[in-house]
């Protein structure tokens, strides 16, 4: 009975040991608001476009991508604008005002990977165009200009430090100066490992087997 005993608890513990090693596969998700996609697929794209055009803020439901996943979209002032310029404030779909800015926090850990700006010139003297992100957290702001960005076509920048937030954390893109539209941005999700809760549940069943067989 011993030796049984003392295999099952073996068996479970190498069953947790394995669980708690296992880590969850990061996820990539491109936003393209331009194009109205979300990684390439249209549906996604017009359903963010819908749920938050006009509205000052609004909940993004991404569970196809990631099981739980959402996104709040705030916006600074007035509204929120989708259109064919890309994501912006009032109905131009563009930053273009004193204060506008929008702010995005997803309830899962991500990175900020990239941000791509559409309109986007000059090299952030007055009147030019200037944008700044800002984290909730300790990250340090960005203050970007066209001569930050990839190169002047995409007008693209990717980013590879201090750009991870915690799970309700936010990142705001605000305009500075200039006239300009948000086209898209890249996150990676960490999605949450949910397997802790299952460790918890297997703990409890190794003890009932276990309390059971020295009864």
């Amino acid at each position: 009975m011993k030796i049984r005993t003392i295999t099952s608890f073996l068996l479970i513990t190498a069953t947790l040991s394995a669980i708690a090693t296992t880590s969850p596969t990061p996820v990539e998700i491109v936003f393209n608001f331009t194009n109205s996609t979300i990684n390439g697929n249209n549906t996604l794209g017009t359903n963010f476009r819908n749920d938050v055009d006009g509205q000052t803020a609004a909940i993004i439901h991404l569970n196809t991508i990631v099981a739980g996943l959402t996104l709040t979209v705030t916006a600074s002032q007035s509204d929120i604008s989708n259109t064919a310029n890309g994501l912006g404030i009032t109905s131009g779909g563009t930053l273009n005002t004193f204060g506008d800015a929008l702010q995005f926090s997803f309830n899962q850990m991500i990175t900020l990977d990239s941000l791509k700006m559409g309109d986007f010139t000059g090299t952030g003297q007055l009147g030019e165009d200037i944008v700044s992100i800002l984290y909730s957290n300790t990250n340090p702001s960005i203050t970007l200009s066209d001569e930050d960005f990839d190169d002047k076509i995409s007008n693209t920048i990717v980013f590879s430090s201090d750009n991870s937030l915690a799970p309700n954390q936010l990142f705001t893109i605000r305009r500075e100066d200039g006239d300009f539209a948000i086209e898209g941005f890249g996150v990676t999700i960490a999605p949450e490992n949910n397997q802790y809760v299952l460790l918890s549940s297997l703990f409890v069943l190794s003890f009932s087997i276990l309390r059971r067989r020295k009864i």
